[in-house]
């Protein structure tokens, strides 16, 4: 009686509200599966629901037929979340920030790549992350069993080809624990090109009392791209009090051809009776390595400390070439070069302790970043160049607590945000405050609703004091006058949890006031591009995933249709617009041989000031034979129709059309995983609390791209 008292609190740690709906001490086999805890299996369930949380048990079948945490993650179809396995990334479908933890401490693609299914405990989904997360819009946090002496070896290749077009993906990770310290090495290296990548375009521009009509017939260009991402990482853990973490990144991008900015097409036009040939070339390159050391102290009945700080650099490169030519005759040639360095810091200190029924979380927080940019016309002479400085610093404090079946939080966050381009500076302050209300009426419903407010600094492009030639006519202007703007999001979530079906809808709210968006005006005979503060954005996102589990977790089949509605205002445009997709999975293990195949939305589905972007989504379908140590597999991807992407611009002065395409865009591939580990595992490890990876990729270059 007493044994299972015991095992029975350690289950109500990590499900508190099924503790509240089973005062019996015991769980059913029917809508559960079994947990091994210190060799003891105890029965829980295997998604748990908490107030900012989804806590889910990977279960035992997935992990077998899993061959990296990254592949782990797609065969869990986490709602609103895409893993594509053919670039390695995992994005939000609803286009919002993600970030990325392995036990506690932020973590790349290529770190969750490389881990070991075997490894891991549990996965934390944050759909409603609170104040320690930053500004991220939802959190996956990989908890693993840390190593004994001993350690792991993982290769993985997938090498995809189609007609004119490849693609490749190749991972490697290395880790070694011996008694107090743990290394780890990881790197990734992903690269894509087409050879028919093609843009059809049409626009208008409305001049003072007439208007120039402008079609282009798009020819066949290169578009590719190449990605290395490496990171050295060492955990020091002197005791259960005391961890300590330093890791070591790098970070290279090369895009010898840019898929926005590599175009060859016959252009007509209302204007002229001559057929232009125009060429447009974009190539981009940048390099940022960085440091990030934590540390985490537990002070017992006093809480714990945490302590993060991140520093960066980025150096980027991009050129651009321009060129129109109509009846044999040059008629220009514009041309750009641009080079620049950004630094960043990063640094929080978080406190957290349980006081009275709940959990207080305060802390202090700093980001600033320092971008120089120079640009240069090609011929020697510098164009201009740009210094921005941007610092946000903020002092918080969240409780959270949970009362027999409601959960509570409330936090309250006071925020600086600061910029400087030059002589122009401007300084804001907000006082921030957030709230959430969750209920769980049995053990297979529950439901939340959250709200807070934000600031946020404008992009670093938008607010650049310097001017890009798109074309003859037209221009791109950065607006150093841009400020901060203010933000509510709202969310809604439904979820019912059963033995085998797993059902989430969510309801997202966003509501952005004087945002920094799209702004084009008529200056001198020039049509110009800039940025301004207009007067609202607006976007309601909604997804309903619908997910059935078989008896045994051997097959997992789940649709998620998404629809999402905007609503953008600015000075002189009032635009509402929709978006919808379905998306569609399965996921078979059966023995050693497994099949997965899901449909894959691209990033580039969404709406902002006064453009709309549609991406056609891709689809995989992999089967193969899976073995403790090595993995074989074959598919193929986009076995369907052709692969698209469209733009339409409804601004008043130069609306334009444009649908970039590559015919068949399959890729049949195969992809080799292999695993081997050596030494003793032991119990769990005592995880850090996590620290927000800062650091983008945004150089703040302002580019001639329409």
């Amino acid at each position: 009686m007493l044994r299972h008292f015991f095992m029975w609190a350690l289950i109500c740690t990590e499900a508190p509200f099924v503790c509240a709906q089973n005062t019996t001490g015991t769980l059913t086999e029917s809508d559960s599966l079994g947990i091994v805890l210190n060799e003891v299996t105890v029965v829980a369930r295997n998604v748990i629901p908490k107030i900012d949380a989804k806590v889910i048990i990977p279960p035992k079948s997935k992990i077998a037929a899993s061959t990296s945490g990254l592949d782990l993650l797609q065969k869990l179809a986490l709602p609103g979340v895409s893993v594509n396995p053919l670039t390695g990334h995992i994005t939000l479908r609803s286009g919002g920030r993600l970030s990325l933890y392995i036990d506690g401490v932020p973590a790349t693609e290529s770190m969750i790549a490389a881990l070991d299914p075997q490894s891991i405990r549990k996965l934390v989904y944050h759909d409603n992350p609170g104040m320690k997360y930053g500004n991220a819009d939802a959190v996956i946090e990989y908890v693993t069993k840390s190593g004994g002496a001993g350690g792991r070896v993982f290769l993985e290749s997938m090498d995809c080809i189609g007609s004119g077009k490849f693609a490749l993906l190749e991972e490697l990770g290395a880790s070694l624990d011996y008694g107090k310290s743990s290394w780890a090495v990881n790197a990734g290296y992903m690269q894509m090109r087409r050879d028919n990548w093609v843009r059809d375009y049409e626009e208008v521009w409305h001049y003072p009392g007439y208007e120039v009509t402008r079609q282009e017939s798009g020819m066949p260009v290169k578009a590719g791209m190449s990605k290395l991402s490496s990171d050295v990482s060492y955990t020091y853990t002197h005791s259960e009090s005391d961890v300590f973490n330093a890791r070591v990144s790098l970070a290279y991008d090369d895009t010898p051809n840019k898929e926005e900015g590599d175009r060859h097409s016959l252009m007509t036009s209302s204007d002229t009776h001559f057929v232009t040939e125009i060429l447009e070339h974009t190539a981009e390159e940048s390099l940022m390595p960085s440091l990030a050391l934590s540390y985490r102290h537990i002070f017992g009945s006093a809480g714990s400390l945490n302590f993060n700080i991140e520093g960066s650099w980025m150096k980027s490169n991009s050129t651009r070439s321009y060129s129109e030519i109509s009846d044999g005759k040059e008629l220009c040639d514009i041309f750009s070069k641009t080079c620049g360095n950004k630094y960043g810091l990063y640094a929080e200190a978080i406190h957290e302790v349980e006081l009275g029924l709940g959990t207080m979380t305060s802390g202090l927080r700093y980001t600033g970043t320092q971008t120089s940019n120079h640009y240069g016309n090609g011929a020697g002479n510098m164009a201009g160049n740009t210094d921005i400085n941007q610092s946000e610093g903020s002092v918080f404090a969240e409780y959270k607590l949970g009362v027999r079946n409601w959960g509570f939080s409330g936090s309250l966050t006071g925020k600086l945000l600061h910029s400087r381009q030059h002589s122009i500076r401007h300084t804001g302050y907000a006082v921030l405050p957030g709230v959430s209300v969750s209920y769980k009426p049995n053990s297979d419903v529950f439901v939340r609703y959250s709200f807070r407010l934000g600031r946020k600094l404008p992009p670093l492009a938008s607010m650049s004091d310097i001017s890009q030639e798109i074309q003859p006519g037209m221009i791109r202007r950065g607006n150093p006058l841009a400020r901060s703007f203010a933000y509510s999001e709202q969310k809604f979530s439904f979820s019912y949890i059963s033995k085998y079906i797993n059902l989430n809808l969510s309801v997202n709210y966003l509501d952005e006031s004087k945002p920094v968006m799209n702004s084009v005006l008529y200056d001198n005979g020039v049509f110009v591009q800039t940025f301004r503060n207009q007067k609202y954005f607006r976007r309601l996102q909604n997804e309903l995933m619908i997910a059935f589990t078989s008896p045994g977790q051997y097959l997992t089949l789940w649709a998620a249709p998404d629809f999402t509605a905007y609503f953008s205002r600015g000075e002189n445009y009032n635009l509402a617009k929709n978006i919808f997709h379905i998306h569609f999975g399965a996921d078979v293990t059966y023995r050693h041989f497994i099949f997965t195949a899901a449909t894959l939305s691209g990033a580039d589905n969404y709406m902002y000031g006064d453009e709309i972007i549609t991406e056609k989504p891709m689809n995989m379908i992999l089967a193969g034979y899976k073995t403790e140590r090595w993995a074989v597999q074959a598919g193929a991807f986009n076995l369907m129709k052709d692969y698209w992407m469209k733009t339409e611009n409804f601004s008043p002065l130069t609306p334009f059309k444009s649908k970039a395409h590559c015919g068949k865009n399959t890729y049949f591939t195969v992809k080799l995983s292999l695993t081997l580990n050596y030494g003793k595992r032991k119990n769990p490890s005592q995880e850090l609390p996590p620290a927000e990876m800062h650091f983008d990729k945004d150089s703040g270059i302002v580019n001639g791209l329409k």
